[in-house]
């Protein structure tokens, strides 16, 4: 199911049973670090990436909404697809 945050899917079934990563478009590769405010590049923003679903390095969110405004600055940043995935 598609979202109402540009970019991002997200099935609504898995709403209360966390924890959540987050997967760039159809990849292997996992969001590892976020930095909306990194003035290296313009606009400012950094997205780093992992490979592998069980990266140790891929941030883990304990709630879908932490999990979707993490994937809205992936969005804002990069304009990455992303899906949100429950670990399971």
């Amino acid at each position: 199911m598609s979202s109402l945050h540009p970019g991002v899917t997200f099935f609504e079934d898995d709403r209360d049973k966390g924890p959540f990563k987050i997967r760039i478009g159809g990849t292997s590769e996992f969001v590892s670090e976020i930095d909306p405010n990194w003035e290296r590049s313009w606009p400012p923003g950094k997205v780093e990436v992992v490979k592998g679903r069980d990266n140790h390095k891929a941030l883990i969110f304990n709630t879908i909404d932490d999990a979707l405004s993490a994937a809205d600055q992936v969005w804002n940043i990069e304009g990455f697809h992303i899906s949100i995935e429950l670990i399971r």
